[in-house]
Parts: C-alpha cells; sequence; structure tokens
C-alpha cells in the first residue's frame, strides 16, 4: 500500500510512512504509552535506531513511542504496533520496529 506523505518542501510518496492522523492518535494516547515506556523501547531498539536523515539528529534525541494503527486496520488483519521514532524539528518520520502484525 503507497502513501501520500505531505512535507513542507513537495508532496511525497513513501511506503514505509503512516499517515500522520493515525501517528498522532497513537502518541496521544495516553493508556497506550503508559502501557509502553520509553525505556523499554530503547532497550529494545536504540542500538539499531537510525538519525533523522533530514537533520542528523541522533535517535536518543528523536521522539519515542509506541504505534499502534486504528482499530479498523485490525478488523481488515491489517493492523501494526510497534515503536517509532519521529524526528520533531524536521516533521519525519524516523524508524518504526514492528512488534505486532495481525
Amino acid at each position: 500500500m503507497r502513501m501520500l506523505i505531505m512535507s513542507d518542501e513537495e508532496d511525497v510518496e513513501d511506503e514505509d510512512q503512516y499517515p500522520w492522523d493515525d501517528v498522532d492518535s497513537a502518541r496521544k494516547n495516553t493508556r497506550l504509552q503508559r502501557g509502553h515506556p520509553i525505556a523499554e523501547g530503547h532497550a529494545a531498539y536504540l542500538a539499531a535506531a537510525k538519525p533523522c536523515p533530514q537533520c542528523q539528529a541522533s535517535a536518543g534525541r528523536l521522539s519515542w513511542f509506541y504505534f499502534e494503527s486504528p482499530a479498523e486496520t485490525w478488523e481488515h488483519l491489517c493492523g501494526r504496533a510497534g515503536w517509532m521514532t519521529v524526528c520533531d524539528q524536521c516533521h519525519r518520520q524516523v524508524d518504526f520496529f514492528l512488534e505486532v502484525l495481525s
């Protein structure tokens, strides 16, 4: 599935990105985030995480949170969940470490 990702510079198609509405929903879901402390994500994936490709901010300086795709994706057996890193400065999804797939 291809997703259209909007950037400040131009519209970019990228298969490795999730819709920002879904990302923001998961990020703001306090119950989901409480169940997945950032220390767990760091312990499991910090060594493999990449820096921001645009500003080169290190993985440790990026925002880490647990991502879970919307309910309808799980109903259609295409749900995903795992750790995501985002560069807030550049508004880029940098890494997604898949942990659960429906």
